[in-house]
């Protein structure tokens, strides 16, 4: 492998760190607000100051959904060539039923987002692939001469 792609690796790694690490705070965040009925700012003071458990359960529910995320991603290249636009409004589908199901609200707000995160990848992924667009692209040509 060449420098450039482990750097490349490197760098998607760090970006699925980041929104698996942004979707886990957000849940987080909005279920302490819930609770105790508070602000924003008190919300992620609860969160990142005021109780360890509460910090230390919100790296836990980080890393769970970081491994799924990497989960879904392996799944997807092993499935790629059955993946289909259908299986990524499945995701969303799913999404929006998990909403609506009675459960804990931190669960329910992370596993809602994250199954919006991995149909978003999918989706991007199939655009990679086949070349399809969700909006209207103007195709340039290759050369200014055409």
């Amino acid at each position: 492998m060449s420098n450039q792609s482990k750097d490349h690796i490197s760098l998607y790694m760090f970006r699925n760190f980041l929104a698996t690490l942004c979707i886990a705070f957000v849940a987080m965040v909005l279920s302490l607000m819930n609770f105790y009925q508070c602000s924003i700012i008190e919300g992620i003071q609860r969160l990142l100051i005021y109780d360890l458990y509460t910090t230390l359960y919100f790296l836990l529910l980080w890393l769970l959904n970081y491994l799924a995320f990497e989960i879904s991603k392996i799944i997807y290249d092993i499935y790629e060539k059955k993946i289909s636009l259908l299986f990524c409004m499945i995701w969303i589908l799913l999404s929006v039923i998990v909403f609506f199901i009675p459960m804990l609200d931190v669960f329910q707000y992370d596993l809602c987002f994250l199954c919006l995160l991995i149909a978003i990848r999918m989706i991007k992924q199939l655009q990679k692939k086949s070349g399809f667009s969700l909006f209207y692209k103007i195709k340039r040509p290759d050369n200014g001469l055409k």
